[in-house]
């Protein structure tokens, strides 16, 4: 059994994994105090982090939990993909994971949307290549300063707005947030697909991406899962490399 742990910035999501088959998940707040439950008979565990300040701190009490040395997540352990970037260490290891995803289970070229803490945009092209992305501000984030930065716009619950024109300040808030990030997304997908070709497929994951599916249609699959599926690929390509 492996253990898959996405440490996140908002979030740590663990999979347990049977071979291929995802047969457990659970979602924390990050943090040094998460407990990471697991059932007994896990034997091996990976850990992709894009907050250094927890991975030895997790991995440790994986380590000692179970018994075992977790494997974290870097790109030279990357199998099957090449990176056409200079400095590969300074992408953050979960969009590539995501990208390991797509590429295997849904095929290339394709467009990867992390709606995460920060929203990233990521390229894989044809021939497998890892090219790249953008990365913007989460939804969650533009709410929240939204209403940090101002004296009289409330904290708003993130939801699909009834119409475009709001009639109060919640719904014009909720239409700006929800309309104006939709619009963001299909503006950024079109502007991969034109670089990448126009048969890129889009893939979602994170937290916000079934609310943002549900407005566009330039979103094909959205799999909640992505990363910690990466992550349990990534460790099986490893074979005697770990």
């Amino acid at each position: 059994m492996l253990l898959a742990v996405d440490i996140g910035n908002t979030n740590i999501v663990v999979g347990l994994f049977k071979g291929k088959k995802l047969v457990s998940r659970q979602r924390l707040l990050t943090g040094k105090n998460a407990r990471i439950r697991a059932a007994g008979g896990v034997d091996a565990a990976i850990i992709s982090s894009v907050v250094p300040s927890l991975t030895k701190v997790l991995a440790k009490k994986i380590g000692k939990t179970h018994k075992i040395r977790p494997v974290i997540a870097r790109w030279k352990l990357i199998r099957g993909m090449s990176i056409a970037l200079k400095n590969k260490g300074q992408i953050g290891i979960d969009r590539l994971v995501n990208a390991v995803a797509a590429k295997e289970l849904y095929g290339v070229p394709a467009v990867i949307i992390d709606f995460g803490t920060a929203t990233t945009f990521c390229a894989v092209d044809g021939f497998g290549r890892y090219l790249g992305g953008a990365i913007t501000s989460g939804l969650a984030i533009s709410r929240d300063v939204l209403h940090e930065r101002t004296a009289k716009l409330p904290l708003i619950e993130i939801r699909e707005p009834a119409r475009a024109i709001g009639r109060d300040t919640i719904e014009a808030m909720r239409s700006g947030l929800f309309y104006g990030y939709i619009d963001m997304v299909e503006g950024m997908v079109k502007r991969f697909k034109e670089e990448l070709g126009q048969k890129a497929k889009v893939i979602a994951t994170g937290g916000l991406s079934k609310l943002i599916a549900s407005g566009t249609n330039k979103i094909d699959i959205v799999d909640m899962d992505l990363t910690l599926k990466g992550l349990n690929i990534i460790y099986r390509e490893m074979g005697d490399g770990r």
